[in-house]
């Protein structure tokens, strides 16, 4: 097997592994249907089918690396729960479908749990149906500026349509498909796509088709101009105008993936997940790069900034929470923030080596000392020679300086084989 090495600030080193091991974890595994994270230490999950009057959901309070189970005692008949939403990590609401049996068969009706201390006590309601023809459920709960928003459907027959269920209004879709896709920043900005496009500055009483869409299977909007759409075949779209009309723009992805979320945290930084993959985005989605493949089906992502993201991957063994860790090489090395005899003063300068025979992707991030990315000094393809990079942050400070390298020679990528990759952190001081 071919070596290379980069001299990183004077350290050489030799490395090969898994990107998807570099940049996220395993943290749980279990019967999970959905995630929900109000902040960087508190979290709230749920999932499966209960068999008595008891549901159940599960929480963490360290940031994921150990959940606890909740029983909420008499919450309900044999129901599915399916999602859940934290405005806070005190105050919460549980959705999905309650199953019961009449005539003909079994009906479901949409089904809510909510409560304002962390399911210490909690309150249900719900429409239960009496049709073997009709169905209902609780398909998605969403955080925004106003606190809880969700959305649900009850069908009346299978000829006479349905009725959506939306902030707490009653929207008649007649036979139209279900709109599970949907966003709210707040109570009076809304999307919604099925077929067709809606959108609401007033609230959803006001909420109108605009035009024709395309099949998606999730959007995002940041504000009341960015947002983006996802779908299959690797499909993403991205509108800087609050879809107030049909062009938006197609990204490339560079996928051909069925993607399944999208979650940004700002106009800039994004993750999508889908089948097998999670991309992430530092420029709005004009660059896109595979920064985890996954046995299974990426189908939510919870993202409190930057650092602090969560993701659902299910497969048809089951469900597992996984974790962002673009620290991983701080985490390796020692204590976060660092001690003071830890720091290195290497004189405002990044310097580096790339070998003669191999193609190199370099990518060189600035972090503060709360783990906040400050600048990204370079990405792109270096060939053979010796580096210096110069921070443009005017701030005085210790920072912490990582560089990633995917580094092959050209026989190597001609014959497929695998790509070693290096990550090194070092830390730095800036005095100017």
């Amino acid at each position: 097997m071919k070596k290379f090495c980069l001299i990183v600030l004077g350290l050489i080193m030799f490395a090969k592994m898994s990107y998807a091991v570099n940049s996220w974890v395993i943290q749980y595994s279990d019967n999970i249907g959905d995630i929900s994270f109000p902040d960087s230490l508190h979290g709230w999950a749920v999932g499966g089918i209960t068999t008595n009057h008891d549901g159940r959901v599960l929480f963490t309070n360290d940031g994921g690396k150990t959940w606890t189970e909740k029983i909420l005692v008499n919450a309900g008949a044999l129901m599915s729960l399916d999602c859940i939403g934290f405005s806070g990590y005190l105050n919460g609401l549980v959705g999905g479908r309650y199953s019961q049996a009449v005539t003909g068969g079994a009906a479901t009706g949409w089904y809510l749990i909510s409560t304002g201390n962390g399911f210490n006590t909690f309150t249900t309601s719900g429409q239960y149906l009496e049709s073997h023809y009709q169905y209902g459920g609780v398909g998605k709960i969403k955080s925004t500026s106003d606190g809880l928003i969700w959305s649900g459907y009850q069908g009346s027959s299978l000829t006479t349509g349905s009725t959506f269920l939306l902030a707490g209004h009653s929207m008649q879709l007649d036979s139209k498909p279900i709109p599970r896709v949907w966003c709210a920043l707040d109570y009076s900005y809304m999307w919604m796509a099925y077929g067709l496009f809606y959108r609401t500055t007033t609230g959803v009483s006001d909420l109108s088709p605009l035009y024709e869409f395309q099949t998606i299977n999730d959007m995002d909007f940041v504000d009341i101009l960015h947002g983006w759409a996802v779908g299959d075949s690797g499909k993403i779209l991205y509108t800087d105008n609050g879809g107030t009309d049909s062009v938006w723009e197609t990204l490339s992805s560079g996928v051909t993936n069925s993607l399944k979320c999208v979650k940004f945290v700002d106009s800039l930084n994004g993750w999508v997940g889908g089948q097998g993959v999670i991309l992430r985005t530092r420029d709005g989605g004009k660059i896109w790069e595979v920064e985890a493949t996954v046995p299974g089906t990426v189908s939510k992502i919870c993202a409190i900034d930057t650092i602090y993201v969560w993701a659902l991957n299910t497969t048809y063994k089951g469900s597992s929470i996984l974790k962002y860790n673009p620290l991983i090489g701080v985490e390796q090395q020692g204590s976060f923030p660092p001690k003071a005899d830890q720091l290195l003063v290497i004189k405002n300068k990044i310097s580096f080596s790339v070998p003669n025979d191999y193609y190199t992707n370099i990518l060189i991030t600035i972090y503060d000392l709360s783990g906040r990315p400050k600048e990204t000094v370079y990405s792109g393809t270096l060939t053979k020679g010796d580096y210096t990079f110069t921070p443009n942050i005017h701030k005085n400070g210790i920072y912490f300086v990582r560089l990633t390298a995917v580094c092959h020679s050209d026989t190597e990528r001609s014959e497929g084989e695998e790509s070693n990759i290096l990550t090194e952190t070092k830390k730095l001081i800036l005095v100017k």
